[in-house]
């Protein structure tokens, strides 16, 4: 995988978050979250959506404004 930007915060609930762009968003980090929740989360992420879905220990709000910011068809949006 080619990683055309890397972000990596510690999310106020206390969680690692890593966020990979590249031709989408790709979320990882030390929380808890099902594979179908994380992907539907990633895809709406990659759409410039805030996702419906929910991370233990990870607001939504605060992902999704970070990705608005830093993920560069979402900042071609704002």
């Amino acid at each position: 995988m080619i990683c055309v930007k890397k972000i990596t915060y510690r999310s106020k609930g206390g969680k690692t978050v890593i966020l990979y762009f590249n031709n989408g968003v790709m979320v990882t980090g030390d929380f808890f979250c099902t594979e179908e929740d994380l992907s539907l989360i990633e895809n709406s992420l990659s759409r410039c959506e805030k996702p419906d879905k929910k991370i233990l220990g990870v607001e939504m709000e605060e992902l999704y404004e970070i990705v608005k910011k830093e993920y560069p068809p979402c900042t071609k949006l704002t």
